[in-house]
């Protein structure tokens, strides 16, 4: 029971996050992809590579094409605040098409568990539910957690896409995000 009131207060709190503002930082656009690419490449090096070769071009397609559907309805709100380092603080809403691409690729993650294993249970899926929101809502959980290599796959082509485009097309978070030197 306390199980499922756990996972009801994960879910409240990753929606109610989804369509709330919350600062630009690095650490989502480029540190998080960062560290999934490293952990991609050793991941898949660890696997017989060529035998996945299809499925992780096909991954990283699909999760291409969901990063950029992610992307498609952000809200930018520039607080017109600056940081400790200068730069301008900016605000994103990620709303509706980051909440549905979230849940595609969970569904694709349990399909390949599915198709890799035979079987799975509802507590698994239930287990894995849990772990996914975790990740999304805490940087030490998606640090500390480790991942099969399809999810780091999505993981890279979901959060590069989302990312570039959001630097792209807002040339105010590309200034947010940049290194500077500390104010005096």
């Amino acid at each position: 029971m306390w199980m499922i009131i756990l996972l009801a207060l994960l879910i409240y709190s990753f929606v109610r996050g989804t369509f709330e503002d919350e600062p630009v930082t690095r650490k989502n656009l480029v540190i998080i992809p960062g560290y999934a690419l490293v952990m991609m490449i050793c991941s898949l090096a660890e696997e017989d590579f060529n035998h996945k070769l299809l499925l992780t071009t096909l991954l990283l397609v699909v999760g291409i094409l969901i990063g950029l559907f992610q992307a498609s309805r952000v809200t930018v709100t520039d607080t017109h605040e600056q940081d400790p380092y200068g730069r301008q603080i900016i605000k994103v809403k990620c709303n509706w098409p980051y909440l549905f691409g979230w849940i595609i690729v969970f569904v694709i993650d349990i399909a390949i568990e599915f198709a890799d294993q035979a079987s799975i249970s509802g507590d698994a899926v239930f287990q894995e539910l849990i772990k996914e929101i975790l990740k999304d809502l805490s940087s030490i959980a998606f640090f500390s957690f480790s991942n099969e290599w399809f999810v780091w796959v999505l993981t890279v082509a979901t959060s590069f896409a989302y990312g570039i485009t959001l630097l792209v097309r807002y040339p105010k978070i590309r200034q947010a995000v940049v290194r500077r030197h500390r104010k005096s």
